[in-house]
């Protein structure tokens, strides 16, 4: 809930609490409603008035209540109204300096999107201080994306302004994973727009949307409820091989990993045999596949000729495989 309907709430239930205040001292003390509402008003407000009637023992009592009830929703109210105009003038000042760190950011990750998956995806880059940017139009979320102190705006990424201000011209990966496949496509159609380069990843929650994606700019689609019915049923069928697959992936203590390597022109290794490239020798690691030109080269014969472009799929010691980059 927003700073302002809380707002909004809490005067309406200090009119329900006058109109209920009045109508005790009708009921009580029998008065008019004109004297009663201003018996009311001036109990709340402490002015000092002389009564407008006379209090018998349970009108007095009955006026404790009032000014106590009254007086404590007042100030409250006010107290909430301060700390939202101090909270926003913070905000708006830590704002322009963010927006001036972003503008020098490149090659960085952009999440639009920080809802569960957004949030368990933010969480993984940031434990391997990949630098990211979060678009969330959602107050609450945008609140807790600022709170775990992530660089976060709080806009909406179906609007060509909001990735302009992300850097998405100088953006490495776009992921989208906005709250439906409408909004999504939208997206990730204005991104491939506005950087045709940029790696862009989205999740299709319909399996019927997945083609859409890729027609209108996506790199990689996921499909969350068909990756996790496979992910079941491997965990059924080949419980081990999922649980070593999870455990070189994530787990920050297994000293063994998965990495990938892109070959540019200007690489060491590039026209070089497999074998003569040094890697197993030097770096004890091992090819296990090769992406070329859109197609996967499963366990590769070690007299297979390393190419420009070529994407290496490496297992190794992660200190090696890292002095690889």
């Amino acid at each position: 809930m927003s700073n302002f309907r809380k707002i909004l709430l809490l005067f309406l239930f200090l009119v329900v609490l006058i109109l209920f205040d009045t109508f005790g001292y009708m009921l009580i003390e029998g008065a008019v409603l004109l004297d009663a509402l201003y018996m009311t008003v001036i109990s709340i407000t402490t002015v000092g008035y002389t009564e407008v009637f006379k209090l018998s023992a349970h009108g007095r009592l009955f006026t404790i209540w009032v000014i106590v009830s009254g007086l404590g929703t007042f100030f409250y109210i006010i107290g909430k109204i301060a700390e939202t105009t101090f909270e926003g003038n913070i905000r708006t000042i830590l704002g322009r300096r963010k927006m001036k760190l972003l503008l020098n950011m490149k090659d960085h990750v952009i999440v639009a999107g920080f809802g569960r998956m957004g949030e368990h995806v933010c969480r993984e880059l940031n434990k391997m201080k990949i630098k990211f940017v979060v678009i969330e139009n959602q107050i609450e979320r945008f609140a807790l994306a600022e709170e775990l102190e992530y660089s976060v705006i709080n806009e909406d990424a179906t609007h060509e302004d909001a990735l302009h201000r992300c850097g998405v011209e100088k953006a490495k990966t776009f992921i989208s994973l906005l709250a439906s496949d409408a909004d999504n496509i939208f997206t990730v159609m204005e991104v491939h727009e506005i950087n045709p380069n940029i790696c862009i990843i989205t999740r299709a929650l319909d399996a019927a949307n997945e083609k859409r994606l890729y027609r209108v700019g996506a790199t990689r689609v996921v499909t969350p409820y068909e990756l996790g019915s496979r992910r079941i049923v491997n965990t059924v069928t080949r419980p081990n091989v999922v649980d070593m697959i999870d455990l070189m992936t994530y787990a920050s203590t297994m000293s063994i990993s998965i990495e990938e390597l892109t070959i540019k022109e200007d690489s060491f290794f590039v026209h070089k045999k497999i074998i003569d490239s040094g890697i197993r020798q030097n770096y004890n690691a091992i090819v296990i596949a090769i992406k070329r030109k859109g197609e996967m080269l499963f366990n590769p014969n070690s007299s297979e000729e390393i190419l420009p472009g070529d994407i290496l799929i490496l297992v190794g010691e992660k200190d090696k495989l890292l002095k690889l980059y």
